[in-house]
Formats: C-alpha cells, sequence, structure tokens
C-alpha cells in the first residue's frame, strides 16, 4: 500500500513517465506550475469509472500506473470499445466537444491518475506555449490513434489484427522503458475480441495458435513473445517499420 501512496503523491518533476506525458519538453519551473492544478487522489479500483458518457467534462487524466479501457453502448445495447490506454496516456479530450465525455472510461485493474481540471490547464498554456504544444499533440495522437484503429478492421484479417494489436502493446511497454516481450496486459480477451472486431471463439482459436507455433502466449493477463519476427510477420509490418507508432 506504500508504495501505491507514494505513487499518488509524486510531483511532475520527478515523474518517470514525463518523456510520454504532458510536461514533455517543458522547463522545470513551468512543470512546477502544472504540477500546482494537478489533483493527486487515490487509486481507482478495478471496474471504477474515471468518468462516464454525459458527465459534465471538467479535467483530462493522464495515467501513471494502471490501464482503462474506453467504451460506449450502441442503441441496441452492445457495447463498443474504442481503446485502451496505459502510463503516460492522457484520456478525457472526448470531453471536449460538447462539454461533456462522450465515452466511459473505466479501471480496468488499480490504475492511479494526475486529475487535471481542464479550465486551469488551458489558462496556464496560454501562459506557458509548450503546455499548449504538448497538449495538442496529447489531442493529435488520439486522433491518430483512431484512425489506425480503423485501418486495422478494414485492411487487415483476424490472424494480422490479433498480431498487430500485441506487437502494438510490446511497443507501448517498450516506449515507456518496460520489458516488451513480457509484460502483465489487464485486458480481457472479451474485450480485446470487441474491440478487434471479433468474436471472442475467434481470439481464443488465434491465440491457442500463435502460442502452438511458439510465437506468443497470451494467459491469464501475462503477455510473453518468443517470437517478435514471426509476430510482425503476421501483423504485417516490416523490419524496416520504424518502431513507437503506437494506437489503443
Amino acid at each position: 500500500m506504500t508504495k501505491i501512496k507514494s505513487a499518488f503523491k509524486a510531483s511532475c518533476s520527478n515523474c518517470g513517465l514525463q518523456k510520454i506525458c504532458v510536461p514533455t519538453g517543458l522547463k522545470r519551473t513551468d512543470i512546477d506550475q502544472l504540477d500546482e492544478i494537478v489533483d493527486r487522489k487515490p487509486p481507482y479500483k478495478k471496474n471504477e469509472y474515471l468518468y462516464q458518457v454525459g458527465q459534465k467534462f471538467n479535467s483530462i487524466f493522464a495515467i501513471r500506473a494502471g490501464a482503462v479501457k474506453l467504451f460506449t453502448y450502441s442503441d441496441s445495447g452492445e457495447e463498443i470499445v474504442h481503446g485502451f490506454c496505459l502510463a503516460g496516456d492522457v484520456v478525457g479530450f472526448d470531453g471536449l466537444v460538447n462539454e461533456e465525455y462522450t465515452y466511459n472510461a473505466i479501471a480496468l485493474d488499480t490504475t492511479s491518475v494526475c486529475n487535471m481540471p481542464y479550465d486551469q490547464l488551458a489558462d496556464l498554456a496560454v501562459k506557458i506555449p509548450d503546455l499548449n504544444h504538448q497538449i495538442m499533440s496529447a489531442m493529435s495522437k488520439k486522433m491518430f490513434d483512431d484512425r489506425m484503429h480503423s485501418e486495422l478492421l478494414i485492411k487487415r484479417n483476424a490472424d494480422q489484427r490479433v498480431a498487430h494489436f500485441i506487437w502494438n502493446m510490446a511497443e507501448r511497454f517498450r516506449n515507456r522503458g518496460y520489458a516488451h516481450d513480457e509484460f502483465r496486459l489487464p485486458i480481457l480477451h472479451r474485450d480485446f475480441a470487441l474491440y478487434l472486431g471479433l468474436t471472442p471463439e475467434t481470439v481464443s482459436r488465434i491465440l491457442a495458435k500463435f502460442n502452438s507455433e511458439d510465437i506468443v502466449c497470451w494467459k491469464k493477463k501475462q503477455v510473453q513473445i518468443f517470437n517478435e519476427t514471426a509476430l510482425k510477420k503476421i501483423a504485417g509490418l516490416a523490419e524496416a517499420d520504424p518502431a513507437g507508432q503506437e494506437f489503443g
């Protein structure tokens, strides 16, 4: 419990996620000003909502630890998964357009976040151009992620979608300085299947095949990649492709 407390009380200046979060490239004095408006509450528990559809927009959230699922429901009540966010990602921009959140954001695991009241953040961004640039970059990344997800569903078959998703997650862990060939991923296969436009049965069959071919194993929230080259080949990613392209 001590580790969790120290995590959400840490400041922006000593956060290990600076390079991939909003404070990227800011001066120490700018980071100190940002730190003053950040509200670090106790971690969200698994299945606890950061925000829900229709709730008044007031904050964006930088994830410090854990994972978040973004989803909505169709008119017929079917769940639609829009993405998964990891440490270093920023969520909540979906509330900007109509001043209310258009997604549900739920913690998939014990999740620590930095709550940044948007009015205060916007005022500070006027004074700090570099901060404004970082906010725009975070918003642009969300648009890029959405486009990449659409292309994945349109252009790739089932095996390619699964392989591409796993490799993308591996790259996201690598970019955060964590082990990328073996990592914990608290995403249910059901949610993963919905995100990829597949049935859970199809995902289970493909994962079983990848495991039997010693390419990758994903069981009980633990992912282990045995053959990166084979995984990238199935995903349709050339060896020359630049690392770090992620969506989620």
